[in-house]
């Protein structure tokens, strides 16, 4: 296989508004298009993926953290930097044909 995009793990964090605290959290891997859909899926299945999109990036900005000219790679990283999620990306060689 080869791939041309970077392969992800991502830990969601899911809070429990109740306790204040955060539950068992989902573990998945895949492209950052991908990861992306479940983090909306996971953390906000009521909001489009705008909505969504909008109310994290507010979130950044609200932190001083720089929001301009985001693409999905990048709004990941900031769900990483807000605590919502962590993030790795997996080494391609771990999918290669070769050994």
């Amino acid at each position: 296989m080869n791939y041309n995009f970077p392969i992800y793990m991502v830990r969601i964090l899911k809070k429990d508004e109740n306790i204040n605290k955060y539950d068992i959290p989902v573990v998945a891997i895949g492209n950052a298009r991908e990861i992306l859909i479940l983090c909306q899926k996971v953390l906000a299945p009521r909001l489009t993926l705008s909505e969504f999109f909008q109310i994290y990036k507010k979130q950044a900005e609200d932190r001083g953290i720089n929001t301009k000219n985001l693409e999905i790679n990048s709004f990941l990283k900031i769900l990483a930097l807000l605590d919502i999620i962590e993030i790795y990306e997996i080494p391609k060689e771990i999918f290669s044909n070769d050994g």
